[in-house]
């Protein structure tokens, strides 16, 4: 994998939390390269897996990402619907061995 290419970060979708704006909304949680968690909240469509209200949770997902940087195992990454906000990019950085590539169109 290569700066640029897009991939796809395992994640856990922990709760759906409510069915409004449509489609509803889920909280998603991942673990960084130093093992600290973050979570993420938006739409269910945005993450990787079919994800309903009445689905069971916990249950797999994943965040489509873009690789902005590597050294050497490290990956920054920026999920893929993201804007930086105030000019600091909203990136995380992981273990580059735990990313799936991404060979699909996500628009």
């Amino acid at each position: 994998m290569a700066v640029g290419d897009k991939c796809e970060l395992p994640a856990t979708a922990a709760y759906w939390l409510c069915d409004e704006p449509q489609p509803g909304l889920v909280l998603v949680e991942f673990v960084d390269a130093l093992g600290r968690p973050h979570w993420l909240i938006d739409k269910c469509a945005i993450f990787g897996a079919d994800l309903l209200p009445t689905s069971t949770y916990p249950r797999p997902t994943g965040i489509r990402c873009a690789i902005e940087e590597i050294n050497g195992e490290i990956a920054t990454i920026s999920p893929w619907w993201t804007i930086s906000r105030r000019g600091i990019p909203f990136a995380f950085d992981v273990r580059l061995d735990v990313l799936i590539p991404v060979t699909t169109d996500w628009h």
